[in-house]
């Protein structure tokens, strides 16, 4: 990713209306140019544009995805995830506990699952669609 445009989304990141003078000033690009990327990222979704102030924010579902972004970095940054990570048959009609995980089947057919659990997960239950 470009440096300016890295530096326009970390801008943006605050969740806060910004004018566009203030954006092109901390960028040191021209309002004609701002005003393309402000249309192309407008038209993509990833911010809002009140014409009216003629202000920018990021939209919160990107918000969202750049929070969650900068916490994993973080996790990863300082201590290594903790992972179990397995192949494992469940039998038709069974439970198995793994890691304080519940894995049910709850289908007629022995099932082989390629799982990676971390501690966030509690329940895996398998059922046949018909």
């Amino acid at each position: 990713m470009s440096a300016k445009l890295e530096k326009l989304i970390t801008l943006l990141s605050d969740n806060v209306w910004h004018s566009t003078n203030e954006i092109a000033e901390i960028l040191q690009i021209p309002q004609s140019k701002l005003q393309q990327v402000i249309t192309f990222l407008t038209d993509t979704d990833l911010i809002q544009h009140n014409p009216a102030t003629n202000q920018i924010k990021i939209n919160q579902n990107w918000k969202t995805l750049i929070t969650n972004q900068k916490e994993t970095n973080q996790r990863t940054q300082t201590q290594p995830e903790t992972k179990a990570i397995g192949t494992i048959i469940v039998p038709p009609q069974q439970t198995l506990i793994i890691q304080c995980t519940r894995i049910t089947n709850l289908t007629d057919t022995t099932l082989e699952l390629e799982l990676i659990i971390n501690k966030k997960i509690r329940e895996i239950t398998i059922n046949k669609i018909q």
